[in-house]
């Protein structure tokens, strides 16, 4: 078999040799060495290479660094699969050229006849290496179209590339991967399916899907057919149909007759180890739409994108992990502030869920767009509403529990809590935490501009300050404090609903009215039995506070 070398550390990182079976090469500086590196270190003619069948045989060349495997210096040995050679400052890893089980790349396997005519074909596509099938095939300078055939996948491997490693996120590439195909094939309609994996299952599911004119009958109307999606995967091949309502088996296909499918093709989407979807790629205008060039075209985009997506998932997996921690440790230091002084234990939850409550009567219509959509929103609402005071740890104890009325100074640190909440949580660098800093910050702003910290007032207020600015209020009046009983939650509605267009705004003021009307808004407060005993700040204050 072909044994191919991958740079991993050198000024040439990336790059790939071949060294075919039954092949010699050497590695050196010297320009008539096989395998050119320029780096310092490595010798003119250093080592040479010898492919064996299965391992390459390593012959150092008295090289003045000398050659390794695996890190062990060697005059003489055997580099097999996933072996490292290290030739000066260069890393090359060992691999063996893939191919598809029971087919070589570039093996058409044809069938499915129709008066003489090929309907079908099914092909192995080699993705690692763009464009060499169609040089290889070009033996001699006249022939001119198997080299505008490797031109043309080399440009097109390349622009892919490019297009999916700057896309913003998964969904963004997912578009990418469909701009690509109509950027390189002539087809009428594409889409994407992957496999979901949520349920354990294999089950494949449409992504993304447009038709090349955008149009949103064209859209709706887009099913790919099973039968031709289960054909390329049972065949690990890609896949066109040049009259695909011709073909027996297809025309059993439902989907092809009903959307009048000429000709179709299908392509693995792929990561190093495994197949995780397929491109589909359908014309309704052209018998023969699709040459095999165009094949080996989406075969390509379909290994660029398997990698791509596989990268994204593992991205965005990553993130989801570092914000569920984050969102853990933030929870944690609420509960701490709560529990800092024993009257406003819990607060901060029921403050979450009086938000969320209330969010949900004002309709989602009214959310802002980096809240996100749905469920999605609401759960940031919710986390907004528990996390709102989080600054608070940076307040003194001796302030933050005072018992009774706060001098000017002390009130001026008490004031400094929301900046200090939204400086802690910018540190996440988290999309969905940065959708929320406007409710930690501006939670007592007031409608009229009289609050704090930026004195902004109406609408000027994000949406989140004005929501948590009610949601704050109606836990603080119903509970317990220091220096006053709690309040009955008629008496808190009712004060709430005459500060409206002072302190509050009116629709949140309104809405939450409206819910403690038909007896949906109160929750339930817990009693206090912390389990965690925060040490006083100074000796004897936790006891004085219980006697006041």
């Amino acid at each position: 078999m072909d044994l191919v070398l991958v740079v991993r550390e050198g000024t040439q990182v990336g790059r790939v040799f071949t060294v075919s079976q039954g092949g010699r090469k050497t590695i050196g500086r010297a320009p008539e060495c096989d395998i050119r590196l320029s780096d310092q270190g490595v010798s003119r003619r250093h080592c040479t290479l010898e492919n064996l069948g299965a391992v390459l045989r390593v012959v150092d060349l008295e090289s003045a660094n000398g050659s390794y495997i695996n890190g062990q210096l060697v005059e003489r040995g055997s580099l097999s699969p996933g072996d490292q050679l290290a030739v000066g400052p260069v890393i090359l890893e060992c691999r063996a050229r893939p191919a598809r089980p029971d087919r070589a790349p570039g093996e058409a396997t044809l069938a499915y006849g129709e008066e003489g005519t090929t309907t079908v074909v099914r092909k192995v596509v080699d993705t690692q290496y763009p464009g060499m099938e169609a040089l290889e095939a070009a033996a001699k300078p006249e022939d001119l179209d198997d080299l505008q055939r490797a031109q043309r996948n080399l440009a097109t491997a390349y622009q892919v590339s490019k297009m999916l490693a700057s896309a913003p996120g998964l969904g963004k590439l997912l578009d990418g991967v469909i701009d690509s195909i109509f950027a390189a094939i002539n087809a009428d309609r594409a889409a994407l399916l992957l496999e979901d994996g949520s349920d354990g299952s294999d089950e494949l599911s449409i992504v993304a899907a447009r038709s090349r004119t955008g149009d949103e009958e064209d859209l709706e109307e887009i099913r790919v057919s099973r039968t031709v999606v289960q054909d390329v995967l049972e065949n690990a091949a890609s896949l066109v149909s040049r009259d695909a309502s011709a073909d027996a088996r297809y025309k059993e296909g439902q989907s092809i007759i009903q959307q009048r499918i000429r000709s179709v093709m299908c392509a693995p989407v792929s990561t190093d180890d495994s197949v995780i979807g397929v491109l589909y790629a359908d014309s309704r205008s052209l018998t023969g739409a699709f040459t095999e060039a165009d094949l080996e075209l989406l075969a390509l985009i379909g290994n660029q994108a398997g990698v791509a997506i596989h990268r994204a998932r593992l991205i965005e997996e990553r993130q989801a992990e570092r914000q569920k921690f984050f969102s853990s440790t933030i929870r944690l230091i609420a509960k701490a502030v709560d529990k800092r002084d024993g009257y406003t234990h819990s607060h901060s939850v029921r403050v979450g869920e009086f938000a969320k409550k209330i969010a949900v009567e004002l309709g989602k219509e009214r959310f802002p767009a980096e809240l996100g959509e749905g469920d999605d929103a609401l759960e940031l609402i919710e986390f907004s509403g528990v996390v709102h005071d989080v600054g608070k740890i940076a307040v003194p104890d001796d302030v933050l529990g005072k018992a009774g009325k706060l001098e000017p100074e002390e009130f001026e640190k008490i004031k400094e809590h929301p900046i200090h909440g939204e400086d802690i949580l910018r540190e996440a660098e988290i999309d969905r935490v940065k959708a929320i800093l406007p409710g930690v910050r501006h939670h007592h702003e007031k409608w009229d501009g009289s609050g704090y910290p930026d004195g902004l007032a109406g609408k000027n207020i994000p949406f989140l300050g004005r929501l948590l600015a009610v949601a704050d209020v109606l836990d603080a009046l119903s509970s317990d404090r220091p220096y006053r009983e709690a309040w009955s939650f008629d008496k808190t509605v009712e004060t709430i609903s005459q500060d409206a267009g002072s302190h509050f705004d009116p629709e949140v003021a309104e809405a939450a009215a409206a819910l403690h009307l038909r007896g949906e808004l109160e929750v339930p407060q817990e009693p206090h039995e912390p389990d965690i005993d925060l040490p006083p700040t100074k000796p004897g204050t936790a006891k004085k506070k219980k006697q006041e």
